[in-house]
């Protein structure tokens, strides 16, 4: 298993993967619509764009498995005032979720976070009805740090989660337990 930085390389990648999870997680919340349709187009032009234009704050790590993009994370430093780094996106191919890949993701953001940002707690958006995200990210030592609601692409607005953690070492410390299974990755 390798993790590395990503490059614009992995846009199309990243956008594939973005698009399979979304469909394993979403699907009765998204319209089946968008999920059968339009999602890799869309995925792919998001994709590109934040490679494209990177934000002067943006971070980009992704997860690798003899040479299959299989996981990766996004986060923007220092994007709130009071809750920290934005953990925009962490996305694991379902196939290879529970063997550690997102905790690893997850500890790759809070070592950049903590040393570009420090001192600053990192938090992210959860949809209230994704429960086993959420039970993975309490399990971590996530807490409720508000609600919204979330429009997707479909255009539907479901309610989210802002789960947060008061510093990036808090989130360290979370998933240090959690074993990366190189073997049945």
């Amino acid at each position: 298993m390798n993790f590395r930085e990503a490059d614009k390389a992995d846009a199309e990648g990243i956008a594939s993967l973005h698009a399979t999870s979304w469909r394993f997680a979403y699907r009765g919340s998204l319209s089946d619509a968008y999920l059968d349709g339009p999602i890799e187009a869309e995925r792919s032009a998001f994709w590109r764009g934040r490679f494209e234009r990177p934000a002067e704050n943006q971070f980009m790590v992704v997860a690798e498995f003899m040479g299959k993009l299989v996981g990766f994370a996004c986060a923007y430093g220092g994007e709130d005032l009071k809750w920290g780094t934005f953990l925009d996106n962490l996305h694991v191919a379902p196939e290879r979720h529970r063997k550690g890949i997102g905790a690893r993701l997850m500890a790759e953001v809070a070592s950049w976070s903590a040393a570009a940002f420090p001192g600053q707690g990192i938090y992210l958006w959860v949809l209230e009805s994704n429960r086993r995200a959420r039970r993975f990210y309490e399990r971590v030592g996530a807490e409720i740090g508000g609600r919204d609601l979330w429009t997707p692409p479909d255009g539907t607005a479901l309610p989210k989660l802002r789960l947060v953690w008061r510093s990036a070492g808090e989130l360290s410390a979370g998933v240090a337990d959690i074993p990366l299974d190189e073997s049945a990755a």
